[in-house]
């Protein structure tokens, strides 16, 4: 069971949570127009954050011993009601955004992406693909409370299980802790900034583990879930009723319907029929493929 001391630990965070409630509405333009101007502005001056060159080479690093997380269990703690989960999620979430330049101007531009504290000084839990982005020159993350800290180092990453744990100059963060055993039929929330969309939480269940086999993910293991998400939700956390963080969203992968079979009687200019999308799978990495980033092989 959870102790009282690591449930308020975890819990500490911004008494105002955008989003939240009627009396405090989100406003997602002014909320990223802060992180963008932020992130730019870290782009523009050295402020001791980690350049480019220096967190590319810090994505190889495959495990830190900077570190130990605890993983937890559910046992015979209490569930927690919908309001509660989605404050947990939002005080321990973090918008993490990246200034880069195009080829064709010489504007600074802008990504969106999230995650979450693990640990109250400022380590935070993302996807690989967005710690190793090759062309950010400058990553930070924002609080719900609004505090900006730029991204000094990449503890370590993993891009088959697309995993990584990044540090931040940061103290009494809210953190969550992890679960690594959560089964399929798990009912979980997922929490994330999805198409800069300020604090959306969505619904669902475990569906499934699976092992990813594509070339660059070698069978690593990953979770299927029905929460919905999109693009900007990468390392959203994934929780369960107790407020644990089971998983982290990583991917998604549509299915559409297959086409037609030819229709030997129509002419050769007919077009063919479009495909229909059927479902969309909601592939996360896990817990435990964040918490073995601490544990020596």
């Amino acid at each position: 069971m959870l102790l009282p001391t690591l449930l308020a630990a975890c819990f500490f965070g911004a008494a105002t949570i955008p989003g939240a409630d009627v009396d405090s509405p989100a406003d997602d333009r002014q909320v990223f127009r802060r992180l963008e101007l932020s992130v730019i502005a870290l782009a523009e001056k050295d402020h001791g954050a980690v350049r480019r060159d220096a967190r590319l080479e810090q994505s190889k690093r495959p495990r830190t011993d900077a570190l130990k997380l605890a993983s937890c269990r559910a046992d015979d703690a209490v569930p927690l009601d919908g309001p509660t989960i989605y404050r947990r999620a939002a005080a321990a979430a973090v918008l993490i955004g990246t200034a880069y330049k195009c080829d064709k101007c010489t504007k600074w531009h802008h990504t969106l992406a999230s995650g979450f504290a693990v640990t109250a000084d400022g380590v935070i839990a993302t996807n690989h693909h967005v710690a190793a982005n090759p062309s950010a020159e400058a990553m930070g993350v924002m609080t719900a409370d609004g505090r900006f800290f730029p991204v000094r180092e990449v503890l370590a990453a993993d891009k088959p299980h697309d995993v990584a744990l990044l540090r931040v100059d940061a103290k009494d963060l809210a953190f969550l802790p992890l679960r690594d055993d959560a089964p399929a039929g798990t009912p979980i929330l997922c929490y994330s900034h999805p198409a800069s969309t300020f604090g959306c939480v969505s619904e669902g269940l475990i569906t499934r583990y699976f092992k990813m086999n594509e070339t660059d993910r070698k069978g690593s293991v990953f979770m299927q879930t029905t929460a919905d998400y999109a693009r900007g939700s990468s390392g959203g956390p994934i929780l369960d009723h107790y407020g644990n963080a089971v998983g982290m969203v990583a991917s998604t992968s549509p299915v559409f319907t297959l086409p037609p079979a030819p229709d030997t009687a129509s002419t050769k200019d007919a077009k063919p029929a479009p495909h229909s999308q059927q479902m969309v799978r909601h592939n996360c990495a896990t817990a435990r493929a964040i918490i073995q980033l601490t544990r020596a092989k």
